[in-house]
């Protein structure tokens, strides 16, 4: 049988989105809500930003994190007064790492010194797997016993670097061994920096197609993805377009990286109910690149 792309979605009023997005083909992105903590979920090693007016600039902090199992690590960071993505407005920000505690929701507690400053419930981070690098050529990657994240409220999420891709592309894979069974309305494409970039439409037809499940496997999805040559050469001519940090333009505006990508699913197992916060069970990931100069999945 064919494999096609599993890409995880998230149910859309579990995290308060909103139903309409831009696909992630660019910088002008709708800018991601406030929030305690940026993104919302998280791989070890990966950056991610605290938010709170308690934080003081210049200081340094311990921000402890502990899943669900009682697994516990910690990592270290400077405040810093810096635009905040949401409105562009300076706010206090702690970044620090993610260590390698388990998968799944976890709480953030921040230390000053050996005191408790203040702590996130589980609710607001999910620790997830590390990103699976993609490709604009012709490949097939097998992840066996593979294992990501479930967040508190049951959506699974799967992380992508797709630093690797310029070409066209159409992604295909499922799961085999964990039969998460989902509609494409319901999948929702999130960066590592919280934004929002695309919720698959229904009505757009050639650009996704998705293919029912089994007791034994995953909805199967293939996704087509355009090129992305002209992005990499609008940031390499245009002086507006220089980024200074990484993070904002020369122009003032926020640099949106287009291929760090969080994906998330919020659908039902086999025997109809949701997927247990935590890790993943163990399955078989089959995920394939061919690449496609246009959209043509009907």
């Amino acid at each position: 049988m064919k494999s096609r792309t599993l890409v995880l979605v998230v149910a859309l009023t579990a995290i308060g989105v909103p139903p309409s997005a831009h696909s992630f083909c660019g910088c002008d992105k709708p800018p991601p809500p406030r929030a305690s903590v940026r993104p919302f979920v998280g791989y070890p090693e990966q950056t991610i930003t605290l938010f709170d007016d308690r934080l003081v600039s210049g200081s340094h902090y311990t921000v402890q994190f502990t899943s669900r199992d009682g697994v516990n690590d910690w990592s270290r960071g400077k405040a810093e007064m810096k635009p905040d993505f949401a409105d562009r407005q300076l706010r206090s920000q702690l970044r620090v790492a993610v260590p390698s505690v388990s998968l799944g929701p976890c709480r953030l507690a921040v230390y000053d010194g050996a005191t408790l400053l203040y702590a996130l419930d589980d609710d607001q981070f999910t620790v997830i797997a590390a990103p699976i690098p993609l490709h604009d050529l012709e490949e097939t990657i097998t992840r066996d016993d593979y294992q990501t994240g479930v967040d508190a409220d049951g959506t699974v999420y799967l992380a992508f670097d797709m630093s690797g891709m310029s070409d066209a592309t159409t992604y295909s894979g499922m799961a085999i061994g964990y039969p998460l069974q989902f509609e494409g309305r319901n999948v929702a494409i999130f960066n590592t920096q919280g934004f929002l970039g695309e919720v698959l439409d229904p009505n757009s037809r050639g650009l996704f197609r998705i293919t029912p499940g089994s007791a034994w496997t995953s909805t199967a999805l293939d996704y087509w993805r355009h090129e992305f040559r002209t992005y990499k050469e609008e940031h390499r001519k245009r002086d507006a377009r220089r980024t200074l940090d990484g993070e904002w333009h020369a122009d003032g505006t926020p640099h949106v990286d287009n291929y760090h990508l969080v994906v998330a699913i919020s659908g039902t197992l086999a025997n109809g109910e949701r997927p247990q916060p935590g890790p993943t069970p163990p399955f078989r990931l089959v995920l394939t690149s061919t690449p496609a100069a246009s959209n043509n999945l009907q």
